[in-house]
């Protein structure tokens, strides 16, 4: 204990050594400097950095990539990019460098929630649960973000950036597929003098859904595995003039999914007639300051509320059903950049977070987290980047911890850049975790946050000949892992541990080439070794439930005239067959866009051409084959621009 408390200090001190050395006076105004959103990235470092000067494997999908593919799911969108997601009937969460602890922001605010939600796990957002027709771009971090953004930010950060309204228009689209599926969307937007709207309103249904028994070959369907989905969201805007501007953003979703859960070693749903009934409203209130010069300065506060009633499923404590949640996180932000000189940058904020959940007369408890962080950046000789951060953050149950990164980056050209970054990560245990009291799983008020650090070294570059090449090498270390105790249903209640250690290793490669004017090609290779302690009281062994130790991806995108068109294929090996049905799967999809008019387009999706039988989760409670995914379907849709 006391050897781990000093390599912290020493850890804190160094990086806090490193973070105020060389630090010169501020200069006496900010250059203005020409500032194009589409060259930068803004998660990795929580401001606007040139991608060949950002140290970390970022992803970025536009808006218009994910209109042109007829996308009606974040899930969807991230799996035609190259990124792994675990998946149920009723949700889905991003899992990246192998790891599904991963925090997602919808423009910079938290979205994750301190309950467990789905999958017999702690996964505690579901990304499907989040429109896609407002958003701008999609940037995707890969590795730990915690000196930045807190608890949560272990494999990476899902970062979701919404749209600004740029004109006067309107559009509507309907869509219509298998299962009874059928979606409905409006979307307009407008700009009068200095204030703007954007605003989308959705409705999405389908029946339950079919998948193939990978034990006999048949075609079942998922009992209580429909889908009842409403959407809106609303982005206000008013500039203000010397880059200042306003902003209001509300996000409503009203979800009466089924809720089915996982399917029985009978192949039946282990609730039936499980259905949900949940509503969440989110409200953010942000002003931003000298924006044209391409800072990330802002004071945001804002209310995520989420109310849900689970009936015929999930029961109380003394064994009633329905089961009902009410969760509320109260936030307030505050973030700041300084050019102390020509070479030298710092960001610095503070954040106030109140999260709580009354979980009927089980739970009735909340927790505040206080927080502030710096960051510094040196320009140094031939186009050396140096940056390092530290974060301090103090939640009112597990206490206070430090995080820090450090992180070297060379731009070799415009197009090409290597870095190496080692940084810190933390993940605090849920509410529910630790004071959960039901027939099934009680809380463990002794657990003690999630530890751990990462090295990373990458390269970013283009070959010639419209080639480029994206990869990154990445180790990581974890202690105090925290793991379901038993399997369900037990005699008596489960409950989460500290299981010790956890460690990983993997790479990511994406390849890319402009065959010609028409053909595009994308080529990737995903591989993540993961070890643990758990149940292993020998050593280290490998965790069967890792969904993708080898991930294949490769992507051809056709573009001439008026038609866009993509085929994707994925594939993943080497599994283990006590969490999964097969060691491996291969699954293709297709989109096709064709501009009828200069107005109107018609749009097509083909999911899981090949019917693979195949899952993208080793759930810990039930048996392989829990959670299947969807068989082969298609959906057809229409849009039209008033």
């Amino acid at each position: 204990m006391i050897n781990s408390k000093r390599k912290k200090i020493v850890c804190s001190l160094l990086s806090s050594a490193v973070l105020f050395s060389m630090t010169g006076p501020a200069a006496a105004a900010e250059a203005e400097q020409e500032y194009h959103f589409a060259e930068y990235v803004v998660t990795a470092n929580r401001m606007p950095v040139k991608t060949t000067e950002v140290a970390a494997n970022v992803t970025v999908i536009t808006g218009e990539t994910i209109e042109k593919g007829g996308f009606t799911r974040i899930s969807d969108v991230l799996r035609d990019n190259n990124i792994n997601t675990g998946s149920t009937s009723f949700g889905s969460f991003p899992v990246l460098n192998g790891d599904d602890r991963v925090l997602v922001l919808v423009d910079g605010r938290k979205m994750n929630w301190p309950h467990l939600m789905f999958s017999g796990n702690d996964h505690v957002i579901n990304i499907d649960g989040i429109s896609v027709k407002n958003i701008e771009r999609i940037e995707i971090l890969r590795g730990p973000g915690s000196s930045l953004y807190g608890s949560d930010a272990v494999g990476g950060v899902v970062n979701i950036i919404t749209k600004k309204a740029e004109g006067n228009r309107t559009s509507i689209a309907a869509e219509f597929g298998n299962w009874g599926f059928k979606r409905y969307n409006l979307t307009t937007e407008g700009q009068t003098d200095d204030i703007s709207y954007f605003l989308t309103a959705e409705q999405k249904k389908r029946n339950n859904f079919e998948y193939k028994e990978a034990n006999t070959g048949k075609t079942k369907t998922h009992a209580a595995s429909q889908l009842d989905q409403d959407l809106v969201t609303l982005r206000l805007d008013k500039e203000l003039g010397a880059g200042r501007d306003l902003s209001l953003q509300w996000e409503h979703t009203n979800d009466q999914t089924g809720f089915g859960a996982a399917l029985t070693e009978t192949g039946s749903a282990a609730n039936p007639e499980g259905r949900q009934d949940l509503t969440s409203n989110n409200i953010a209130l942000t002003y931003r300051w000298n924006q044209d010069s391409g800072t990330g300065n802002f004071l945001r506060v804002y209310r995520n509320t989420s109310t849900g009633t689970l009936y015929k499923s999930l029961v109380k404590s003394d064994g009633v059903s329905p089961y009902t949640y009410d969760l509320y996180a109260n936030g307030a932000e505050w973030q700041q950049s300084w050019k102390l000189s020509d070479k030298q940058t710092l960001v610095g904020g503070v954040s106030w977070l109140q999260e709580h959940l009354d979980d009927q007369d089980t739970i009735n408890r909340g927790v505040t987290t206080k927080s502030v962080f710096l960051e510094n950046s040196w320009r140094l000789p031939d186009k050396w980047l140096l940056t390092a951060g530290t974060r301090y953050d103090d939640q009112s149950i597990v206490g206070a911890n430090t995080t820090s990164r450090l992180s070297i980056n060379r731009e070799l050209n415009d197009t090409t850049n290597i870095y190496a970054s080692w940084g810190q990560y933390v993940r605090n245990p849920t509410v529910a975790q630790l004071f959960s009291n039901t027939t099934f799983w009680v809380g463990n008020p002794r657990l003690k946050p999630e530890e751990g650090h990462t090295v990373t070294v990458g390269v970013n570059t283009e070959l010639g000949d419209g080639t480029k090449l994206q990869t990154s090498v990445y180790s990581s270390r974890l202690k105090n892992a925290i793991q379901w105790k038993g399997f369900w249903p037990l005699p008596d209640p489960g409950y989460y541990e500290n299981i010790d250690r956890e460690k990983r290793q993997g790479l990511d490669i994406t390849l890319s080439k402009t065959l010609s004017p028409q053909w595009d090609v994308t080529a990737g290779y995903a591989y993540a070794r993961i070890k643990t302690t758990a149940d292993s009281p020998s050593g280290y062994k490998n965790d069967p439930k890792n969904s993708q130790p080898n991930g294949y991806h490769l992507g051809f995108n056709y573009n001439q005239d008026k038609w866009d068109a993509g085929l994707t294929l994925r594939a993943a090996t080497n599994r283990s067959l006590e969490k999964f049905t097969s060691k491996s799967y291969l699954t293709m999809d297709m989109t096709v866009n064709y501009q009828v008019t200069p107005t109107t387009r018609i749009y097509a999706n083909a999911y899981n051409l090949t019917n693979e039988s195949y899952e993208l989760i080793g759930n810990i409670w039930y048996q392989p084959g829990s959670y299947p995914m969807a068989g082969r379907n298609f959906f057809i849709g229409m849009e039209h621009r008033m």
